[in-house]
């Protein structure tokens, strides 16, 4: 997406607040450019343009550190795997002690789907290759990165043992170490914007392969239960994907804080239903969503209002 386009964009979404809804409300995401920034602006066009709601992205280093201010209260919406806002609500893994039960889901958004990216010099094109290469580790401030990367790893057979390790903070660092090329490797979000940036700041920029046996998902399901492998092939919008690739998958939500107004919520779920064009206009991702699998149990409560809707819309 061309800067200028992003720009204009942030700028109305900051300047215009629609009829239905005066207060302006947050979503929290990731950084500026990452592929759940984009998602945010995607859900904030959607509900500005057709419900009028005056939703506004607020960038966190991760989706960690967002959910803390949206269990809070600080923030009434933000975006998160399934897999670690569970752990979160829960208490457990990076949450132990912690638990962020203020959270209520909203809506499953997109299946997300990662890799890890090359350079066409790197001659790396599936996980196996990785061995003796620079990797990135330390994700410090985030809780899911270090532990991401490692269960990609895990599915070629390989351990934190078998690369180089370079220490990044975050996911705005590690893009910066790639680009500089000081790793040999990066995630590649499987049709997002990232990939047309990295595409071209990185010559013959591609995905690589995942293990595909029944020991690799074993491997996988041992660190993250709730995800999958999937295989991909090259298509128009899949920049990167030269040839079929098995990538790691897992569901990503929009979710709320359990006092965020019922108005606020319906509006959500009612501009995702109807925004499809809108919401693929800013993230490629969203040709993926499906309205009727927006309601899943995830072992989280939904909100008030959403589970309301759900029920008034014949979804449970």
């Amino acid at each position: 997406m061309p800067v200028l386009r992003i720009a204009t964009l942030i700028i109305s979404l900051a300047l215009v607040s629609g009829p239905g809804y005066s207060q302006s409300i947050t979503v929290a995401t990731t950084g500026n450019g990452t592929a759940i920034y984009f998602y945010g602006l995607a859900v904030a066009k959607a509900a500005r343009e057709i419900e009028g709601l005056d939703l506004r992205p607020k960038p966190y280093t991760s989706a960690g550190q967002g959910a803390v201010f949206v269990n809070r209260g600080e923030d009434d919406f933000g975006l998160f795997n399934a897999i670690v806002l569970r752990e979160a609500y829960e208490g457990r893994a990076f949450y132990e002690g912690r638990a962020l039960e203020n959270l209520r889901l909203v809506a499953r958004l997109v299946p997300f789907q990662i890799t890890f990216g090359a350079s066409g010099a790197s001659g790396i094109s599936s996980v196996e290759d990785l061995q003796g290469k620079r990797f990135p580790t330390g994700f410090d401030a985030t809780a899911f990165g270090d532990r991401l990367y490692v269960a990609m790893l895990a599915t070629g057979g390989l351990t934190p043992d078998d690369v180089v390790p370079v220490r990044v903070s975050d996911w705005a660092a590690l893009g910066k170490a790639f680009v500089r090329g000081d790793i040999d490797v990066n995630g590649m979000v499987i049709g997002s914007a990232t990939v047309e940036k990295y595409a071209q700041q990185v010559d013959g920029y591609h995905a690589v392969s995942l293990g595909a046996s029944a020991e690799a998902e074993a491997r996988l399901h041992d660190l993250f239960p709730d995800s999958r492998l999937v295989t991909l092939d090259p298509e128009d919008g899949l920049t990167g994907v030269l040839q079929p690739v098995v990538v790691m998958e897992y569901d990503y939500w929009i979710y709320a804080h359990k006092d965020t107004a019922d108005t606020a919520v319906t509006g959500i779920l009612e501009s995702l239903i109807a925004g499809g064009e809108v919401l693929t206009s800013v993230s490629a991702d969203f040709r993926a969503f499906d309205p009727a699998a927006m309601y899943q149990d995830i072992g989280i409560p939904f909100h008030p209002a959403a589970a309301a809707f759900f029920t008034a819309n014949g979804y449970q």
